[in-house]
């Protein structure tokens, strides 16, 4: 079917480089198209070949093009992350875009202005087609309405305001007609809600998939009003509710863009949508992950373990209760292989399986809680100035018991900073002295640990790619491969777009932003996901607060638990490329994006060389890099549009 699917682009966007190349002149081939059932199908395929691989560090750029991750250089002869990571290293310009996903080129794959064009085109032929029954038809139709919305939405959050393709223009229309301009945020807000509330109130898509293995990642009921969700919440976000920084955003009409006049309802119309699409969500099955498979381990696999791969698991667990959306396991297994540190001889001799640059920044480590569950400079208990020390396990607690027996090697040097962290922490990461539980483990005693100072397994050796930081991503490598030399194996995994705790989180916030104070209802579902992570030992945020925080008030005022629903985001979402479109919503990316990149000092061999913390890479965040250029050439082609401000 891959074949298939291939020549229908070619036929249907070959003609010019331009997303005003509307429906070709060739009724016969469209018509051919849509002859038999198995045409059309092809074609439901071809709309769905659009979405970004969520795997692949180019195609979706949020996973590199911030300060979660960074690698040890941006093109050689290993690997190519060329465009997205300098736009991390802000190298974005207007003349050739990188990640022109408005024409197509430069990482990326498409242009989704085609992307819109094929959908449309799907919309106005799927009519009667032989053998295909009306109940198949009507899915297939609200299937592609919502590829168009999340087009459209994924058009919204790099360029802002974006032009509303409703229907496809003709090739004989004027340029009056061609020429088409940008609609404001709310237009387009308003087109895709009243788009995907069409979807919904006709309730003709399935509440979940059942032929998982055929049909996964296919458009569910949870999935439409999830992406509404999504939308509204982009909407009343700091971005696009009232930015002033905006106000050049003017087209040549004289209308503005982006609405300067903040409005509280939009974070209503947010919120009513999120617990809609939670009730459908759980209505339809999905919960947090929880793991309960026993593994052939000898002496089984303890709590501490159990938690761990629940928290791994969720992400890399095909089909888990968890995912709303996923797409495409295409490029899991090569994005495992650059997440794979080494830890043995036997690692080392397979190069192609552990290329481990994938690499966390140390600003990314910083984020995640203490033990006791509140970020690293407010815990009471916990040393933050000397976060960076050089300490000896074993390291007791107050009950004289070893916390981090199943976590960090034993008689081990290692930073302060990785000791009494949340679980989060030892499920997301890898870092030097940390254990790394996999199948390749054959005691639970015997955790295989990293050691990645400069000559060692999982450090940097001569020539070969390294991680630049010194630490690993160890949440979206499958804790089933194998890497040996009798044979390895690398499990492949659907990437998450969707799963529900980030439905949960967002509940959180946008009931937050409604309300003076925070209350029951804005504790709910952020106490969900945390109680899920190990975290308030049974109890509740609000108490954790005031017996380990250092402002103990925190989460009784808006602004305060504004912030714990922030970094509670960008610690439960790690790594899954959230963190980058969120900063962005909340006008935080300039504080955030700004600050050094930091590693350790991954040249040295010793302990004391090796925890020399290093500023990596130095970035000025600009407001301008809030929106996306538009090339150009497409500003040449098309007078009507206007450029972002900045560029």
């Amino acid at each position: 079917m891959r074949k298939i699917i291939i020549i229908f682009i070619l036929i249907f966007t070959s003609c010019e480089d331009d997303y005003l190349d509307v429906v070709p002149d060739n009724i016969a081939t469209i018509d051919l198209a849509f002859n038999t059932r198995s045409t059309a199908e092809n074609f439901l395929s071809t709309c769905y070949t659009y979405i970004p691989e969520h795997a692949h560090v180019e195609q979706n750029f949020s996973m590199l093009a911030g300060d979660e991750v960074w690698y040890y250089a941006e093109n050689d002869f290993y690997m190519n992350n060329e465009t997205s990571f300098r736009v991390a290293k802000g190298m974005q310009n207007s003349s050739s875009p990188y990640l022109n996903y408005w024409e197509g080129g430069r990482g990326a794959p498409r242009s989704l202005f085609n992307a819109l064009r094929d959908c449309n085109i799907f919309l106005e032929n799927l009519v009667a087609v032989p053998g295909l029954e009306e109940e198949e038809r009507i899915r297939w139709l609200d299937e592609v309405k919502v590829l168009k919305a999340f087009y459209h939405f994924w058009l919204m959050q790099m360029y802002g305001p974006v032009p509303i393709v409703d229907t496809n223009i003709p090739v004989s229309a004027p340029s009056s007609e061609t020429n088409v301009y940008r609609a404001s945020i709310d237009e387009v807000v308003a087109y895709l809600i009243e788009l995907l509330n069409e979807v919904i109130e006709a309730d003709n898509l399935p509440g979940l998939i059942n032929y998982v293995y055929t049909e996964q990642g296919r458009i569910t009921m949870p999935i439409a009003k999830a992406l509404k969700a999504k939308i509204l919440m982009l909407s009343a976000s700091p971005i696009f509710n009232g930015n002033t920084d905006f106000s050049s955003l003017i087209d040549n009409q004289g209308n503005s863009l982006v609405n300067q006049s903040y409005d509280p309802q939009k974070w209503v119309l947010a919120k009513d949508a999120l617990i809609d699409a939670i009730e459908s969500a759980e209505a339809n099955g999905h919960s947090l992950f929880q793991f309960n498979q026993q593994l052939p381990i000898n002496g089984g696999i303890n709590d501490q373990i159990t938690q761990e791969l629940s928290l791994r698991a969720a992400i890399t667990e095909p089909f888990n209760s968890e995912i709303i959306w996923a797409f495409s396991a295409d490029w899991t297994g090569e994005l495992q292989q650059w997440c794979q540190p080494r830890w043995s001889a036997d690692h080392s001799a397979l190069f192609g399986y552990t290329k481990k640059s994938h690499a966390p920044t140390l600003n990314m480590v910083e984020t995640f809680y203490t033990r006791n569950g509140v970020p690293i400079d407010e815990d009471i208990s916990w040393e933050y100035g000397n976060r960076f020390d050089v300490v000896q396990t074993p390291i007791l607690d107050a009950d004289n018991e070893n916390y981090h027996e199943f976590y960090i090697e034993n008689d081990y040097a290692t930073a302060k900073l990785h000791t009494f962290r949340e679980p989060r922490f030892y499920s997301t990461l890898g870092f030097d002295g940390g254990k790394w539980f996999s199948l390749e483990t054959e005691n639970i005693n015997f955790i295989p640990h990293l050691n990645a100072k400069a000559g060692a397994p999982s450090g940097k050796q001569g020539f070969e790619i390294y991680s630049i930081t010194g630490y690993f991503a160890k949440k979206l490598v499958h804790y089933e491969n194998i890497i040996s030399l009798e044979g390895s194996t690398i499990k492949g995994y659907s990437f998450p777009i969707i799963r529900l705790s980030d439905l949960y989180l967002m509940y959180a916030e946008a009931s937050n932003e409604t309300k003076s104070a925070p209350d029951a209802e804005v504790y709910e579902y952020i106490q969900k996901v945390r109680d899920r992570a190990g975290l308030d030992d049974g109890g509740d945020l609000v108490t954790t607060w005031q017996m380990h925080s250092a402002n103990p008030s925190k989460p009784t005022t808006k602004d305060g638990m504004r912030a714990i629903i922030h970094q509670e985001r960008m610690i439960e979402l790690a790594l899954e490329g959230h963190r980058y479109w969120d900063l962005r919503r909340w006008k935080l990316a300039g504080e955030y994006f700004s600050k050094p990149i930091r590693g350790w000092n991954i040249f040295k061999p010793d302990v004391e060389g090796f925890y020399e913390v290093e500023n990596i890479f130095y970035r000025n965040y600009l407001t301008k890099d809030y929106l996306w250029p538009i090339s150009q050439t497409e500003l040449l082609r098309n007078p009507n549009l206007i450029q972002n401000p900045g560029w």
